[in-house]
C-alpha cells in the first residue's frame, strides 16, 4: 500500500464571483509555476450576481476544459446563489468542481481534517435555507464532531469571519484593518465553532480584505490557531488585496503553546462564550449536515419513507418483529452478538467468507446508511476506525460493503483481507461489475452517500476499500437497467484465488456453521477486539 505523505500543499482562494475563466487560467498557470497543489478551495461566493456571469458559467461548464486538481468550494451565501446548488449530481457543480456540502469535515486520504461550514449566520426565527446557518445547525455540527472524535481540526473554512477576531491583535499593520462593511460578513456563531473546533488554520472569504492574523492560543486546548481573511478576488492585473493563500501543511506537525514566539496572543474571544450564542433562539424541523458524509438529513419519517416508495422489486419491506436483525426482533441470533452500542451493535455473520467476517447494524429498523441519522453514523464512523486499528495490528486491512438491494435492514459487511492484497481490491470490483455489464464508479471524496443514493432512489451498492476509495452502483429504475442483481457480487470479489481463495464460500447459505462453531468464533473475536472495541458493555 502507498505511504502517506507527510506534508500536504492547499491552496485556498477567496469567492470568485463568476469569474471561473479568468479563476482556472490563474490557477493553472500558477500550477506551472509553483507545482500542483493536493487540493484546493473557494470560500466566499463562488457566483456572480449578474447575467454576464451566469451565461459564463454556463459557456465554462460546456467547454469541457480540463482542471488538473478538484476544486471544492463552500455553498451559496446569498439567496440568489441556491439555483447553482440543488440537484447535483455526485455534489458536483461541473467536471472536477464539486460542492462541499453544508457543513461537515472532509477527511482527506493524507489524514488531514478539513471542516467547512457553508453560508451566513441566520439571525431569524425562520428554518435555515440552503444559504443560512444557525445555533441549532452549529450545534448538531460540533457534537457530531465530538462524537467522531475531530474536536481539533486542521483547517476550517467559513465564508464570514468569526466575530471578534481582531481583538488582542500585535502586529501594528495588522492592528489597522478596516471594520466589516456588510453585516453577513462577521458571525458570532462562527466565534463559538472556532472556540469550540481549535483549528490549526482558519479561513474565511467575506470580509474583501486580506488579514492575516496573529497566532493565537485557544482556551481550551494548547492548538494554536492562525487565522487567514482572504481579500476580494481581482483578476491580479493590479495591486490589490491578496485573494488566495496557499501553504505546505505538515501532517506531523504540532502546532501548540509549547512553540510560542512574540507574535502569538492569547485568544481574541471573550471569556464568556455564552455571550457568542445569547439570543439564538432554537429552530425546529430543519436540515442537519452529517459531519462525515457532508450528507443532508431530515429528521422525519416521511422523508425515511419517500426514498423506497415504488420499489417494490428491489426492496423487501417488512416489520421490525419480522427482522432478523432488529434486536427488538425475537429472530435476530443473539449468540452472534459481538457488542452493543447506544446506536449501533457489532456481531458475527451467518456463513462467514473467513474468520472474523462480522458486520455492523443500527439497532432501530433502518434500511440503509443512507437513511441513518447522524448519531447513527457517527457511531459507525467510530466503530470502523477502531476496527481499521485492530485489523492493522494483524497485517490485515477491512473491506466495507453494503448491499440496499432485496435488503430489508442496513448491514454493513465487514471482510478482513491481508495487507498485501489491498492494491488489487478496486481493480477487482470494477472488473467483476463490468463482467456483469454493470457499473461502479467512483464516489468523489466529499460527495455524500445520502444524496447519490437519493439520486438512485435509495437502492444501491456501495463498497469502501482500505484506500479510502468509495465504489457505487446504482440500481434505480432511472439507471435504465432492469436486469436483476446478483446479491453475492461482493464476495464473488473477495472469495476468489486472487484474494481470500474460498470460492466454495460464495453462498453463504452453503458454508454455515454449527452453534457451537459460531459461539467460539464469536467468543475469539470478541476477547481479540476488546482492547480496540469503543463500545464499554
Amino acid at each position: 500500500m502507498e505511504n502517506k505523505k507527510t506534508q500536504v500543499k492547499i491552496l485556498v482562494c477567496c469567492g470568485i464571483k463568476g469569474h471561473i475563466k479568468s479563476f482556472i487560467d490563474y490557477v493553472e498557470a500558477l500550477y506551472a509555476k509553483k507545482g500542483m497543489f493536493d487540493y484546493v478551495f473557494c470560500i466566499g461566493d463562488f457566483f456572480g450576481d449578474d447575467e454576464s456571469c451566469e451565461k459564463e458559467w454556463e459557456e465554462f461548464k460546456k467547454s469541457g476544459k480540463n482542471i488538473s486538481v478538484p476544486i471544492y468550494t463552500l455553498g451559496p451565501n446569498k439567496k440568489q446563489h441556491e439555483k447553482y446548488f440543488k440537484n447535483l449530481k455526485d455534489q458536483q457543480l461541473a467536471p472536477n468542481i464539486y460542492y462541499l456540502g453544508k457543513d461537515g469535515i472532509f477527511t482527506t486520504s493524507d489524514g488531514l481534517k478539513i471542516g467547512y461550514i457553508s453560508g451566513v449566520q441566520n439571525n431569524s426565527s425562520k428554518e435555515n435555507e440552503i444559504h443560512t446557518f444557525n445555533y441549532d445547525s452549529l450545534s448538531q455540527f460540533k457534537d457530531s464532531c465530538i462524537r467522531a472524535g475531530s474536536t481539533s481540526l486542521d483547517v476550517l473554512l467559513t465564508s464570514p469571519w468569526p466575530l471578534d477576531i481582531r481583538n488582542k491583535e500585535r502586529i501594528q499593520e495588522n492592528i489597522n484593518v478596516k471594520e466589516p462593511t456588510e453585516k453577513e460578513s462577521e458571525s458570532q456563531l462562527l466565534s463559538w465553532a472556532a472556540i469550540n473546533l481549535t483549528p490549526r488554520y482558519h479561513f474565511a472569504g467575506l470580509q474583501k480584505v486580506f488579514y492575516q492574523r496573529s497566532p493565537y492560543k485557544n482556551v481550551n486546548s494548547k492548538t494554536i490557531t492562525r487565522f487567514i481573511g482572504l481579500g476580494d478576488y481581482h483578476d491580479n492585473k493590479t495591486k490589490k488585496q491578496k485573494w488566495l493563500y496557499g501553504f505546505v501543511l505538515s501532517l506531523a506537525e504540532s502546532t501548540t503553546s509549547n512553540t510560542l514566539n512574540y507574535t502569538v496572543t492569547e485568544s481574541p474571544f471573550a471569556d464568556n462564550i455564552s455571550q457568542y450564542t445569547a439570543n439564538m433562539l432554537p429552530v425546529s424541523k430543519q436540515y442537519f449536515y452529517n459531519t462525515s458524509t457532508n450528507s443532508n438529513y431530515r429528521n422525519n419519517e416521511q422523508s425515511k419513507k419517500r426514498k423506497f416508495d415504488g420499489q417494490l422489486k428491489q426492496s423487501i419491506d417488512i416489520s421490525a418483529d419480522s427482522c432478523w436483525f432488529c434486536l427488538s426482533s425475537k429472530k435476530i441470533a443473539k449468540h452472534l452478538i459481538v457488542s452493543i452500542g447506544n446506536q449501533v451493535y457489532l456481531s458475527g455473520t451467518k456463513g462467514p467468507l473467513v474468520k472474523e467476517h462480522i458486520l455492523v447494524a443500527p439497532i432501530e429498523h433502518y434500511k440503509s446508511l443512507a437513511e441513518v441519522p447522524p448519531e447513527t453514523e457517527n457511531e459507525i464512523n467510530l466503530i470502523k476506525s477502531s476496527l481499521n486499528q485492530y485489523f492493522e495490528s494483524t497485517d490485515r486491512v477491512a473491506v466495507y460493503f453494503e448491499r440496499n438491494i432485496l435488503s430489508a435492514h442496513f448491514q454493513l459487511q465487514v471482510v478482513p483481507v491481508p495487507i498485501r492484497m489491498a492494491d488489487r481490491l478496486e481493480n477487482m470490483f470494477k472488473a467483476k461489475f463490468k463482467e456483469y455489464d454493470l457499473s461502479l464508479v467512483d464516489i468523489p471524496p466529499a460527495a455524500s452517500l445520502r444524496q447519490i443514493a437519493g439520486n438512485s432512489e435509495g437502492h444501491y451498492f456501495c463498497t469502501e476499500l482500505p484506500n479510502g476509495k468509495r465504489l457505487f452502483h446504482s440500481a434505480s429504475k432511472k439507471s435504465g437497467h432492469q436486469q436483476k442483481f446478483p446479491i453475492h457480487i461482493a464476495r464473488e470479489v473477495l472469495a476468489s484465488p486472487r484474494l481470500l481463495n474460498v470460492e466454495s464460500r460464495i453462498d453463504w447459505r452453503k458454508c454455515e456453521q454449527s452453534l457451537d462453531e459460531e459461539e467460539d468464533d464469536v467468543k475469539m473475536f470478541r476477547n481479540a477486539f476488546e482492547p480496540f472495541n469503543p463500545i464499554k458493555d
